[in-house]
Protein backbone atom coordinates (compact mmCIF):
# COMPACT_ATOMS: atom_id res chain seq x y z
CA UNK A 1 0.00 0.00 0.00
CA UNK A 2 3.18 2.51 0.69
CA UNK A 3 3.94 2.54 -2.86
CA UNK A 4 0.23 3.33 -3.88
CA UNK A 5 0.46 6.36 -2.11
CA UNK A 6 3.58 7.49 -3.10
CA UNK A 7 5.00 11.13 -4.59
CA UNK A 8 7.67 11.62 -6.56
CA UNK A 9 9.76 14.66 -6.39
CA UNK A 10 12.55 15.59 -9.17
CA UNK A 11 14.76 18.31 -8.61
CA UNK A 12 18.27 18.98 -9.57
CA UNK A 13 18.70 20.42 -6.08
CA UNK A 14 19.83 18.18 -3.19
CA UNK A 15 18.42 20.95 -0.90
CA UNK A 16 15.01 21.14 -2.76
CA UNK A 17 14.96 17.91 -2.69
CA UNK A 18 15.22 17.86 1.86
CA UNK A 19 12.68 20.89 1.89
CA UNK A 20 9.91 19.19 -0.59
CA UNK A 21 10.06 15.89 1.95
CA UNK A 22 10.36 18.29 4.98
CA UNK A 23 7.02 19.74 3.82
CA UNK A 24 5.31 16.38 2.89
CA UNK A 25 6.31 14.54 6.37
CA UNK A 26 3.24 14.89 7.64
CA UNK A 27 0.76 14.24 4.36
CA UNK A 28 0.31 10.72 5.00
CA UNK A 29 2.27 9.83 1.73
CA UNK A 30 5.68 8.40 0.93
CA UNK A 31 7.69 10.84 -0.25
CA UNK A 32 10.67 9.75 -3.39
CA UNK A 33 13.46 11.65 -4.50
CA UNK A 34 15.43 11.71 -7.57
CA UNK A 35 17.96 14.16 -8.59
CA UNK A 36 17.83 14.08 -12.34
CA UNK A 37 15.50 12.87 -15.16
CA UNK A 38 16.99 9.90 -15.85
CA UNK A 39 17.28 8.50 -11.85
CA UNK A 40 13.42 9.57 -12.25
CA UNK A 41 12.66 7.01 -14.77
CA UNK A 42 14.68 4.48 -12.80
CA UNK A 43 12.46 5.01 -10.16
CA UNK A 44 9.23 4.76 -11.97
CA UNK A 45 10.34 1.34 -12.92
CA UNK A 46 10.03 -0.32 -9.70
CA UNK A 47 7.65 2.02 -7.92
CA UNK A 48 4.07 3.03 -8.57
CA UNK A 49 3.23 6.99 -7.69
CA UNK A 50 0.23 9.12 -7.36
CA UNK A 51 1.64 11.86 -8.23
CA UNK A 52 4.78 13.61 -10.04
CA UNK A 53 6.19 16.92 -9.03
CA UNK A 54 8.85 17.92 -11.43
CA UNK A 55 11.33 20.85 -11.69
CA UNK A 56 11.11 22.44 -14.94
CA UNK A 57 14.64 23.59 -15.44
CA UNK A 58 17.10 20.95 -15.19
CA UNK A 59 20.18 20.11 -16.59
CA UNK A 60 20.05 17.78 -19.23
CA UNK A 61 16.72 16.44 -19.34
CA UNK A 62 14.11 19.13 -18.37
CA UNK A 63 10.89 18.77 -16.67
CA UNK A 64 9.22 18.79 -19.77
CA UNK A 65 11.00 16.26 -21.49
CA UNK A 66 10.73 14.04 -18.62
CA UNK A 67 7.11 14.47 -18.88
CA UNK A 68 7.19 13.79 -22.67
CA UNK A 69 8.84 10.25 -21.55
CA UNK A 70 6.35 9.47 -19.32
CA UNK A 71 3.43 10.12 -21.19
CA UNK A 72 5.01 8.10 -23.48
CA UNK A 73 5.22 5.32 -21.54
CA UNK A 74 1.67 2.98 -20.49
CA UNK A 75 3.40 2.37 -17.07
CA UNK A 76 3.47 6.26 -15.90
CA UNK A 77 0.80 7.36 -18.66
CA UNK A 78 -1.63 8.55 -16.28
CA UNK A 79 0.59 9.62 -13.44
CA UNK A 80 -0.75 13.66 -12.82
CA UNK A 81 1.97 15.70 -13.23
CA UNK A 82 2.52 19.15 -11.44
CA UNK A 83 5.43 21.36 -12.71
CA UNK A 84 7.85 23.08 -10.29
CA UNK A 85 9.36 26.26 -11.59
CA UNK A 86 11.44 29.55 -10.25
CA UNK A 87 10.28 30.84 -13.28
CA UNK A 88 8.38 33.93 -14.00
CA UNK A 89 4.23 33.33 -15.21
CA UNK A 90 4.50 33.17 -18.96
CA UNK A 91 1.63 31.92 -20.71
CA UNK A 92 3.97 30.21 -23.19
CA UNK A 93 5.75 28.19 -20.45
CA UNK A 94 2.80 27.50 -18.82
CA UNK A 95 1.23 26.33 -22.66
CA UNK A 96 4.18 24.10 -23.30
CA UNK A 97 4.14 22.77 -19.54
CA UNK A 98 0.54 21.65 -20.46
CA UNK A 99 1.49 20.31 -23.69
CA UNK A 100 4.04 18.04 -21.63
CA UNK A 101 1.06 16.90 -19.97
CA UNK A 102 1.03 19.18 -17.02
CA UNK A 103 -1.87 19.21 -14.62
CA UNK A 104 -1.02 21.85 -12.64
CA UNK A 105 2.33 24.51 -12.11
CA UNK A 106 3.78 25.69 -8.63
CA UNK A 107 5.69 28.53 -8.56
CA UNK A 108 8.87 29.26 -6.07
CA UNK A 109 9.46 29.71 -3.13
CA UNK A 110 6.75 26.63 -2.87
CA UNK A 111 3.76 27.73 -0.63
CA UNK A 112 3.49 24.74 2.12
CA UNK A 113 -0.24 25.25 2.20
CA UNK A 114 -0.99 25.15 -1.23
CA UNK A 115 1.62 22.27 -1.89
CA UNK A 116 -0.04 20.20 0.66
CA UNK A 117 -3.78 20.89 -0.62
CA UNK A 118 -2.74 19.87 -4.17
CA UNK A 119 -1.22 16.90 -2.90
CA UNK A 120 -4.12 16.14 -0.82
CA UNK A 121 -6.67 15.87 -3.53
CA UNK A 122 -4.95 13.94 -5.66
CA UNK A 123 -3.88 11.44 -2.74
CA UNK A 124 -7.80 11.42 -2.25
CA UNK A 125 -8.92 11.23 -6.09
CA UNK A 126 -6.04 8.25 -6.53
CA UNK A 127 -7.77 6.43 -3.16
CA UNK A 128 -11.26 6.91 -5.18
CA UNK A 129 -9.64 5.30 -8.38
CA UNK A 130 -8.21 2.47 -5.93
CA UNK A 131 -11.58 1.98 -4.74
CA UNK A 132 -13.52 2.11 -8.23
CA UNK A 133 -10.84 -0.58 -9.89
CA UNK A 134 -11.53 -2.74 -6.74
CA UNK A 135 -15.23 -2.69 -7.24
CA UNK A 136 -14.79 -3.16 -10.70
CA UNK A 137 -12.67 -6.19 -10.53
CA UNK A 138 -15.56 -7.43 -7.99
CA UNK A 139 -18.24 -6.33 -10.39
CA UNK A 140 -16.86 -8.91 -13.16
CA UNK A 141 -16.00 -11.59 -10.42
CA UNK A 142 -19.89 -11.48 -9.52
CA UNK A 143 -20.68 -11.03 -12.51
CA UNK A 144 -18.43 -14.74 -13.60
CA UNK A 145 -20.01 -16.63 -11.02
CA UNK A 146 -23.76 -15.70 -11.72
CA UNK A 147 -23.10 -16.17 -15.43
CA UNK A 148 -21.33 -19.76 -14.37
CA UNK A 149 -24.29 -20.47 -12.02
CA UNK A 150 -27.20 -19.36 -14.52
CA UNK A 151 -25.25 -22.36 -16.71
CA UNK A 152 -25.88 -24.75 -14.45
CA UNK A 153 -29.33 -23.78 -13.64
CA UNK A 154 -30.08 -23.87 -17.28
CA UNK A 155 -28.71 -26.63 -17.65
CA UNK A 156 -30.97 -27.90 -14.60
CA UNK A 157 -34.01 -26.57 -15.90
CA UNK A 158 -33.40 -28.14 -19.61
CA UNK A 159 -33.18 -31.71 -18.51
CA UNK A 160 -36.64 -31.92 -17.19
CA UNK A 161 -37.90 -29.75 -19.58
CA UNK A 162 -37.03 -32.11 -22.49
CA UNK A 163 -38.79 -34.91 -20.22
CA UNK A 164 -41.85 -32.62 -20.33
CA UNK A 165 -41.48 -31.76 -24.16
CA UNK A 166 -41.21 -35.82 -24.86
CA UNK A 167 -44.18 -36.83 -22.41
CA UNK A 168 -46.77 -34.01 -24.13
CA UNK A 169 -45.74 -35.19 -27.81
CA UNK A 170 -45.93 -38.63 -26.86
CA UNK A 171 -49.35 -37.57 -25.50
CA UNK A 172 -50.60 -36.05 -28.43
CA UNK A 173 -49.52 -38.88 -30.54
CA UNK A 174 -51.05 -42.07 -28.45
CA UNK A 175 -54.30 -40.57 -27.18
CA UNK A 176 -57.16 -40.54 -29.19
CA UNK A 177 -58.95 -38.20 -26.61
CA UNK A 178 -58.86 -34.50 -28.38
CA UNK A 179 -59.19 -33.02 -24.84
CA UNK A 180 -55.97 -34.85 -23.71
CA UNK A 181 -54.52 -33.86 -27.15
CA UNK A 182 -55.14 -30.27 -26.36
CA UNK A 183 -54.16 -30.46 -23.12
CA UNK A 184 -50.20 -32.00 -24.30
CA UNK A 185 -50.29 -29.41 -27.26
CA UNK A 186 -50.42 -26.58 -24.53
CA UNK A 187 -47.95 -28.40 -22.15
CA UNK A 188 -46.11 -28.87 -25.36
CA UNK A 189 -46.35 -24.74 -26.37
CA UNK A 190 -45.75 -23.88 -22.82
CA UNK A 191 -42.05 -25.78 -22.36
CA UNK A 192 -41.22 -24.64 -25.77
CA UNK A 193 -41.89 -21.13 -24.46
CA UNK A 194 -39.96 -21.80 -21.31
CA UNK A 195 -36.87 -23.12 -23.26
CA UNK A 196 -36.43 -20.26 -25.47
CA UNK A 197 -36.76 -17.71 -21.73
CA UNK A 198 -34.04 -20.00 -20.54
CA UNK A 199 -32.03 -19.58 -23.56
CA UNK A 200 -32.47 -15.55 -23.33
CA UNK A 201 -31.17 -15.54 -19.87
CA UNK A 202 -28.04 -17.56 -20.63
CA UNK A 203 -27.76 -15.21 -23.61
CA UNK A 204 -28.06 -11.92 -21.18
CA UNK A 205 -25.84 -13.94 -18.50
CA UNK A 206 -22.51 -14.37 -20.86
CA UNK A 207 -20.23 -11.29 -20.83
CA UNK A 208 -21.06 -8.47 -23.02
CA UNK A 209 -19.34 -8.06 -26.46
CA UNK A 210 -18.05 -4.24 -27.54
CA UNK A 211 -21.45 -2.60 -27.78
CA UNK A 212 -22.86 -0.15 -30.10
CA UNK A 213 -24.01 3.39 -29.46
CA UNK A 214 -27.69 3.83 -29.09
CA UNK A 215 -30.07 6.33 -29.98
CA UNK A 216 -33.40 5.26 -28.70
CA UNK A 217 -36.72 6.75 -29.67
CA UNK A 218 -39.87 5.84 -29.03
CA UNK A 219 -40.70 3.80 -32.56
CA UNK A 220 -43.64 0.75 -33.29
CA UNK A 221 -41.15 -2.00 -34.14
CA UNK A 222 -43.76 -4.29 -36.18
CA UNK A 223 -43.59 -0.77 -38.33
CA UNK A 224 -40.51 -1.02 -38.71
CA UNK A 225 -40.20 -5.26 -39.36
CA UNK A 226 -42.69 -4.61 -42.22
CA UNK A 227 -41.14 -1.23 -43.94
CA UNK A 228 -37.47 -3.57 -44.32
CA UNK A 229 -39.55 -5.75 -46.14
CA UNK A 230 -40.56 -3.53 -48.41
CA UNK A 231 -36.65 -2.96 -49.39
CA UNK A 232 -35.86 -3.92 -52.42
CA UNK A 233 -32.10 -5.79 -51.20
CA UNK A 234 -34.70 -7.89 -48.79
CA UNK A 235 -37.35 -8.55 -51.20
CA UNK A 236 -34.52 -10.25 -53.57
CA UNK A 237 -33.18 -12.54 -51.47
CA UNK A 238 -36.90 -14.12 -50.20
CA UNK A 239 -38.01 -16.50 -52.51
CA UNK A 240 -41.19 -16.42 -51.62
CA UNK A 241 -43.89 -14.06 -50.23
CA UNK A 242 -43.12 -13.69 -46.19
CA UNK A 243 -45.68 -14.39 -43.19
CA UNK A 244 -46.36 -11.43 -41.57
CA UNK A 245 -47.84 -10.98 -37.92
CA UNK A 246 -48.41 -8.51 -35.08
CA UNK A 247 -49.31 -9.35 -31.71
CA UNK A 248 -50.26 -6.95 -29.18
CA UNK A 249 -48.73 -3.77 -28.74
CA UNK A 250 -45.34 -3.34 -30.58
CA UNK A 251 -44.09 -0.06 -29.51
CA UNK A 252 -40.99 0.97 -27.62
CA UNK A 253 -37.74 2.11 -26.97
CA UNK A 254 -34.77 1.57 -29.71
CA UNK A 255 -32.57 3.19 -32.18
CA UNK A 256 -34.44 2.87 -35.75
CA UNK A 257 -30.87 2.62 -37.79
CA UNK A 258 -29.66 0.29 -35.54
CA UNK A 259 -32.29 -2.24 -35.70
CA UNK A 260 -32.91 -1.74 -38.83
CA UNK A 261 -29.46 -3.25 -40.25
CA UNK A 262 -30.14 -5.92 -37.39
CA UNK A 263 -33.93 -6.88 -39.26
CA UNK A 264 -31.97 -6.73 -42.41
CA UNK A 265 -29.23 -9.33 -41.53
CA UNK A 266 -32.18 -11.70 -40.01
CA UNK A 267 -34.10 -11.63 -42.93
CA UNK A 268 -31.01 -12.54 -45.05
CA UNK A 269 -30.28 -15.35 -43.46
CA UNK A 270 -33.44 -16.53 -43.07
CA UNK A 271 -34.65 -16.39 -46.59
CA UNK A 272 -31.12 -17.67 -47.77
CA UNK A 273 -31.76 -20.97 -45.57
CA UNK A 274 -35.13 -20.89 -45.80
CA UNK A 275 -35.40 -21.22 -49.61
CA UNK A 276 -38.66 -22.11 -51.51
CA UNK A 277 -40.96 -22.98 -47.67
CA UNK A 278 -40.56 -19.31 -46.86
CA UNK A 279 -40.25 -17.19 -43.65
CA UNK A 280 -42.32 -16.19 -41.05
CA UNK A 281 -41.98 -12.90 -39.51
CA UNK A 282 -43.78 -12.23 -36.49
CA UNK A 283 -43.35 -9.05 -34.00
CA UNK A 284 -44.78 -9.82 -30.60
CA UNK A 285 -45.70 -7.19 -27.81
CA UNK A 286 -47.87 -9.38 -25.82
CA UNK A 287 -45.41 -8.75 -22.55
CA UNK A 288 -46.12 -5.66 -20.37
CA UNK A 289 -41.93 -5.34 -20.41
CA UNK A 290 -40.43 -6.75 -23.85
CA UNK A 291 -40.72 -6.75 -27.53
CA UNK A 292 -40.19 -10.16 -29.47
CA UNK A 293 -38.95 -10.04 -32.88
CA UNK A 294 -38.89 -13.57 -34.38
CA UNK A 295 -38.23 -14.81 -37.57
CA UNK A 296 -38.90 -18.50 -38.34
CA UNK A 297 -38.82 -21.08 -40.97
CA UNK A 298 -39.82 -25.05 -41.40
CA UNK A 299 -36.18 -26.34 -42.69
CA UNK A 300 -34.14 -27.69 -40.84
CA UNK A 301 -30.27 -26.20 -41.17
CA UNK A 302 -27.67 -28.24 -42.12
CA UNK A 303 -24.64 -28.75 -39.93
CA UNK A 304 -22.29 -26.04 -41.83
CA UNK A 305 -25.10 -23.73 -41.69
CA UNK A 306 -26.39 -24.72 -37.99
CA UNK A 307 -22.61 -24.09 -37.22
CA UNK A 308 -21.93 -20.77 -38.89
CA UNK A 309 -25.51 -19.26 -37.56
CA UNK A 310 -25.03 -20.96 -33.90
CA UNK A 311 -21.51 -21.28 -33.65
CA UNK A 312 -19.82 -24.92 -31.87
CA UNK A 313 -18.50 -27.54 -33.40
CA UNK A 314 -21.82 -29.10 -34.15
CA UNK A 315 -25.48 -27.97 -35.25
CA UNK A 316 -27.73 -26.75 -32.36
CA UNK A 317 -30.06 -29.92 -31.44
CA UNK A 318 -32.54 -31.36 -28.57
CA UNK A 319 -32.98 -28.71 -25.64
CA UNK A 320 -29.44 -28.00 -26.08
CA UNK A 321 -28.47 -23.82 -25.48
CA UNK A 322 -29.48 -21.25 -28.45
CA UNK A 323 -25.74 -19.90 -29.64
CA UNK A 324 -24.76 -17.72 -31.83
CA UNK A 325 -22.18 -17.67 -34.57
CA UNK A 326 -20.64 -15.41 -36.95
CA UNK A 327 -23.77 -15.45 -38.97
CA UNK A 328 -25.89 -13.47 -36.62
CA UNK A 329 -23.48 -11.83 -34.83
CA UNK A 330 -24.39 -8.39 -35.97
CA UNK A 331 -27.96 -8.37 -34.29
CA UNK A 332 -26.49 -9.99 -31.39
CA UNK A 333 -24.60 -7.40 -31.12
CA UNK A 334 -27.37 -4.59 -31.65
CA UNK A 335 -29.72 -7.00 -29.19
CA UNK A 336 -27.07 -6.29 -26.27
CA UNK A 337 -26.57 -2.71 -27.09
CA UNK A 338 -29.98 -2.41 -26.55
CA UNK A 339 -29.84 -4.15 -23.58
CA UNK A 340 -31.49 -7.59 -24.93
CA UNK A 341 -30.75 -10.42 -26.47
CA UNK A 342 -30.75 -12.76 -29.63
CA UNK A 343 -30.79 -16.71 -29.55
CA UNK A 344 -31.46 -18.95 -31.81
CA UNK A 345 -32.52 -22.48 -32.97
CA UNK A 346 -32.47 -25.59 -36.06
CA UNK A 347 -34.20 -28.52 -34.27
CA UNK A 348 -36.14 -31.78 -36.21
CA UNK A 349 -40.33 -31.13 -36.09
CA UNK A 350 -39.68 -27.90 -35.50
CA UNK A 351 -37.58 -26.04 -38.12
CA UNK A 352 -35.53 -23.18 -37.59
CA UNK A 353 -35.69 -19.99 -35.39
CA UNK A 354 -34.20 -16.73 -34.64
CA UNK A 355 -35.69 -14.77 -31.77
CA UNK A 356 -34.37 -11.03 -30.89
CA UNK A 357 -35.82 -9.54 -27.43
CA UNK A 358 -35.66 -6.47 -26.57
CA UNK A 359 -36.15 -4.05 -23.56
CA UNK A 360 -39.91 -2.41 -24.28
CA UNK A 361 -38.21 0.81 -22.19
CA UNK A 362 -34.75 1.41 -22.43
CA UNK A 363 -34.87 3.47 -18.74
CA UNK A 364 -36.13 -0.02 -17.60
CA UNK A 365 -32.62 -1.82 -18.41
Amino acid sequence: MADEISVLVVDDKPQNLLAMKALLADSGQRVLTAESGPAALELLLVHDVMLALLDVQMPGMDGFTLAELMRGAERTRHVPIIFLTAGSQEAQRSFKGYEAGAVDFIYKPVDAHVLRSKVAVFADLHRQRLMLAERIVEQERLARVNALMLGALSHDIRSPLSVMMLNAELLIRQTESPSLQKAGQRVKAAATLLGRQVDHLGSLARRPCELLQVQPVRGDLATLAAQRLDVESNQAVMWVPPAFERVGDTTGDFDPELMAQAIDRLIMQGATHAGDCGIRIQVDGAAHRSLTLRISFDRVLEPEAAIHLFGGTEPVSGMSSALVGPGLEEPERVARAHGGSLIGASRARQGTMFELLLPRLQSER
